[in-house]
């Protein structure tokens, strides 16, 4: 008897009943819970915090699993299925604050951001509609889906909160990686990459970390404990930067700072000039990343640390162009061109090299990744999305306080500095979720009047303001 009992708890069959009844009782209690507004807020916030943490694709289990990009993978792995089940299932415990919204904002928050960018929304449609032109189009059509689910959730979650929520939810979801990247791998060292796929990649989200505490710091915090706090994490964030020996990093870490402190006096200019000047700034910092790439020996190596993931870029962004002018009006379809060891000889990613040998497996330039993927009109729709960001974020600055305003144009330069030598533009990761996040931000408060910019889609209203955008 007892050997009976014991081959039915180790069967395989009666092992999943068990798992699955558990996970069932878990979640109809966790829905219970979450129907009531107070946690049902609190576990929507936990899970954009956990969006952003899971954003650059981390390598740590189960978290690496639950992102859209393993749907793209083509070793037909059950566990890659698993955002299939994850993500319904996350709508199922939130589903009040879902419905919710579908009914009270969803319709005003889509023509808002269709109204005020609509080459974004235009931009958004193409990983899908890619799949008619593609060379692999299997792996295009299961790419674009990838990209529209990811895309949704960040549609959700900047529609849903305001820019002092978002930046917390960012700040922290980003924080997370670095205390993660630090206590898995206490012993950091040079070209440090954490938990993340490659040192640039945790460079630059500790970039954006390190600019959002700081305008926290500066702007934000409302006590004395909140801007000790920001200023731990800021140096923390920071040190990150530097460990990662990423002199790109480091330079973008520097020029964000430098806007941060800049924000008051830019809010106190015209329109024009506050635009002019964070244009001049911006192409001042590509002018100088130019620089240290042309100069890499005597600069990056010799002053801010070894980075020679840089060197052969402008070697081999020629070949791309020449290659993308072979297919202006389509391009090759989204994540279609890269793909010399399915296609070989039948893709023009195969013959690009450079001098050295060395064959890239992504453009490492994000104007050159989208003219790869989409041709030149998908080029336009993103720049002319970046540049209608660029005014509306701007607009804020005499808009909004600045612990508010500060994050657009934290993310917008960012944005624009980083792609000059990674393509995350074109990716589906953490850059894009911040694309698409102040974007729908953006779209929202720009198509509001000054007066009423305080209003928030997903919180409740004062009674005197209240109007149907508040959906509890």
């Amino acid at each position: 008897m007892a050997r009976l009992i014991k081959d039915l708890i180790l069967s395989t069959n009666l092992l999943l009943i068990i798992l699955g009844l558990s996970g069932l009782i878990l979640t109809l209690f966790i829905f219970q819970v979450a129907t009531k507004k107070k946690f049902g807020v609190t576990f929507e916030k936990w899970f954009a915090v956990l969006y952003v943490f899971i954003s650059p694709h981390v390598n740590v289990p189960p978290f690496n699993y639950l992102h859209f990009i393993n749907l793209t993978a083509t070793d037909g792995s059950s566990v890659n299925q698993l955002p299939f089940v994850f993500y319904p299932w996350i709508m199922f415990i939130l589903c009040g604050r879902v419905i919710s919204f579908i009914k009270n904002d969803l319709v005003e928050a889509l023509s808002f951001l269709l109204l005020k960018n609509p080459c974004f929304a235009l931009y958004c449609l193409l990983p899908i509609t890619s799949t008619l032109w593609s060379l692999v189009p299997d792996i295009t059509l299961k790419a674009g889906m990838a990209f529209t689910g990811f895309t949704v959730i960040c549609f959700y979650v900047g529609a849903r909160y305001e820019w002092e929520e978002l930046s917390g939810l960012v700040r922290w979801g980003y924080t997370s990686i670095g205390i993660v990247s630090f206590l898995r791998h206490p012993n950091v060292g040079r070209e440090f990459a954490g938990i993340t796929s490659h040192k640039n990649s945790l460079g630059s989200i500790m970039v954006v970390s390190t600019a959002l505490w700081y305008l926290h710091y500066s702007q934000g915090a409302k006590t004395q404990k909140e801007r000790w706090i920001a200023l731990l994490f800021l140096f923390f964030s920071f040190y990150l930067v530097r460990a990662s020996s990423s002199g790109g990093s480091l330079v973008n870490s520097l020029m964000l700072i430098v806007i941060v402190s800049s924000l008051s006096f830019l809010s106190k200019l015209k329109f024009q000039w506050a635009f002019t000047c964070i244009v001049g700034f911006t192409v001042f910092g590509i002018i100088g990343s130019v620089y240290i790439i042309d100069n890499l020996e005597s600069i990056v190596v010799g002053g801010l640390g070894k980075d020679l993931t840089l060197t052969g870029r402008t070697e081999f962004w020629p070949q791309l162009i020449e290659a993308a002018n072979q297919r202006p009006w389509f391009g090759y379809g989204f994540n279609g061109f890269f793909q010399q060891d399915l296609l070989g000889a039948q893709t023009p990613a195969y013959f690009v090299y450079t001098p050295n040998g060395f064959q890239p497996k992504t453009a490492h330039n994000g104007a050159i990744s989208v003219l790869l993927y989409f041709g030149y009109p998908g080029l336009i729709l993103i720049l002319v999305s970046l540049l209608t960001n660029l005014i509306f974020a701007v607009r804020q600055l005499s808009r909004s306080p600045l612990s508010q305003a500060g994050i657009p144009i934290i993310y917008l330069i960012f944005i624009i500095l980083n792609n000059l030598t990674e393509g995350s533009i074109g990716d589906i990761g953490d850059v894009w979720l911040a694309y698409a996040l102040i974007t729908v931000r953006l779209s929202i408060d720009s198509s509001k009047s000054p007066s009423s910019n305080r209003r928030s889609y997903g919180r409740d209203l004062p009674p005197r303001s209240a109007s149907r955008l508040n959906p509890d």
